[in-house]
């Protein structure tokens, strides 16, 4: 074994390009910087050993939340009314199959963002 194959998969990237993935879950992380953005779990739909990049969606800043309602409005659902009810939808999309857009938007320091396309089932 050498001294670095317990990181081998981070060299894994997958490709810019649109994937499909189930969400499996979601939840609330508190960062370093004191915010709570969602961590979502997506899971690659075919047998790829690449590494799907991690997907968070920043709701408290006024942009990040309107990107996530525009990805929501992509998988079919209406804005919804209150923090009841948008979480009963991010619920409901557990185990959903749905098509996502990965894309790097800053090759200096290798930011990738995975943006939610549209639901397949």
């Amino acid at each position: 074994m050498d001294l670095f194959d317990d990181i081998n998969e981070k060299f894994q990237e997958l490709e810019d390009g649109k994937y499909i993935v189930r969400i499996e879950s979601f939840r609330r992380e508190k960062t370093g910087h004191n915010m709570k953005p969602i961590r979502w779990e997506l899971k690659l739909m075919n047998e790829s050993p690449l590494i799907l990049p991690s997907k968070f969606s920043h709701i408290e800043t006024d942009g990040g939340f309107q990107i996530l309602m525009r990805e929501l409005k992509n998988l079919g659902y209406s804005k919804p009314c209150s923090a009841r009810e948008f979480e009963e939808i991010l619920t409901s999309l557990k185990g959903s199959i749905v098509e996502v857009s990965v894309t790097t938007t800053n090759k200096d320091e290798g930011y990738r963002e995975v943006r939610f396309l549209r639901k397949l089932y």
